[in-house]
């Protein structure tokens, strides 16, 4: 029968490199911390990192390896996701034959770090022993590397200290056009604001309330209301009784579209229920 692989905690315990109460502590650590037990031993100062990697390399027989500098084939990095890479903090190195991926980790017990890269790679895994520092460094470089590559943008999430990949779409340039020209234009002159637009004075009086009064040389402006008497036969407003120039108001602002038949009627009506208006000066 297959002897059962022990847990990093009882392996140092039996090593005499760390005691029961160092272990108890990294693990109360631990909980509070999150993390792998090996890095919470090093935080906690139980331990240095060179001497936890040499002590498991010779304790379970896993060669150990320098993963600075290493280079790492896109194919490799491709077997291992870089969020399952990053939550047991494992690295793939290379591949194998027959079928087995070289897979560089902290702690080679981790039977659920094993067992989830076998999954997702389809491939045996072969575990080598690296320091916590010096993988999570390397994972975090080369898939960074590998996701700019593929289109792929690596940022970190503020306040976790852990990395996400985006997918990024590039966006084609916007295209230019060539700056036009006074020679070819290539749209038709607006009719409203080109040259040869019309123009309207600014003191017209659309309704021919007031007396208009011609600049020398200009052509005076014709009636809006074309009236049966002309000339210095023309009654002035003032001699008109206040009825008769609200009627002829009234009719002058239906003729022009301004108010409708009977709008002026139902808004007077509206007011006197209201009691915004009194009809207290009925007209006969």
């Amino acid at each position: 029968m297959q002897q059962q692989i022990k847990r990093l905690g009882e392996l140092l315990v039996e090593g005499g490199l760390i005691t029961p109460a160092q272990l108890q502590s990294a693990i109360t650590h631990q909980k509070i911390a999150r993390g792998r037990l090996g890095s919470n031993l090093v935080a906690l100062g139980y331990i240095s990192e060179e001497v936890l990697v040499d002590f498991l390399s010779k304790q379970t027989g896993v060669p150990k390896v320098d993963v600075r500098g290493l280079e790492v084939p896109a194919q490799v990095l491709r077997l291992i996701p870089h969020r399952l890479a990053d939550q047991f903090s494992v690295l793939p190195v290379s591949v194998r034959e027959p079928k087995t991926l070289v897979l560089a980790m902290t702690d080679p017990s981790d039977l659920n770090a094993i067992d989830s890269a076998r999954f997702a790679s389809g491939l045996n895994v072969e575990p080598v022993v690296a320091s916590h520092s010096s993988l999570r460094k390397a994972i975090a470089e080369h898939y960074r590397r590998m996701d700019s590559s593929s289109g792929i943008l690596t940022v970190e999430v503020p306040g976790s200290g852990q990395e996400t990949a985006l997918p990024v779409t590039f966006a084609m340039a916007p295209p230019t056009f060539p700056a036009p020209s006074s020679r070819n234009v290539a749209f038709p002159r607006d009719p409203f604001f080109g040259a040869s637009a019309p123009t309207q004075p600014l003191d017209v009086d659309p309704f021919g309330l007031f007396e208009k009064t011609a600049t020398a040389g200009a052509q005076p402006l014709p009636d809006l209301v074309h009236s049966r008497t002309h000339g210095p036969e023309a009654r002035g407003l003032e001699s008109y009784q206040t009825r008769t120039l609200v009627l002829g108001l009234i009719k002058l602002f239906q003729r022009r579209g301004i108010i409708g038949q009977g709008e002026l009627q139902r808004f007077l009506a509206n007011l006197l229920e209201t009691g915004e208006l009194k009809d207290t000066d009925k007209l006969s």
